[in-house]
């Protein structure tokens, strides 16, 4: 399982299409795989949409960073955490706040 991987929907740090990503993961055996990319959500859709078709489980969150110094990584256990996820990612971003060090508590995600 590979728990924070980007596409290319992170600037800078991810170089992979969503299906490149689902591709080299299906060639390592990857059975399970979480899109993080940082501070968005572009590539979630296509990527559970994608994912089925690789036989992989697919995961989603984001990953959180007040520019390139990382804070948390939150994945998502049901439509109601990746809800939780993006609200956070707006509130933040909107008021233009940077994300402290803790992460808030979201009860249906993964904090790592």
């Amino acid at each position: 399982m590979f728990l924070n991987c980007h596409t290319y929907y992170s600037l800078r740090y991810g170089t992979f299409s969503v299906e490149d990503l689902c591709s080299l993961a299906r060639e390592q055996g990857v059975q399970s795989l979480a899109v993080t990319d940082i501070n968005n959500t572009s590539g979630c859709l296509s990527f559970l949409k994608i994912a089925s078709g690789y036989n992989i489980k697919p995961l989603v969150g984001i990953d959180f960073r007040n520019g390139v110094q990382q804070q948390y990584v939150g994945i998502a256990r049901n439509n109601e955490g990746f809800l939780q996820l993006n609200r956070h990612l707006s509130a933040q971003l909107h008021q233009k706040k940077v994300f402290e060090a803790n992460a808030p508590e979201l009860d249906e995600c993964f904090i790592i």
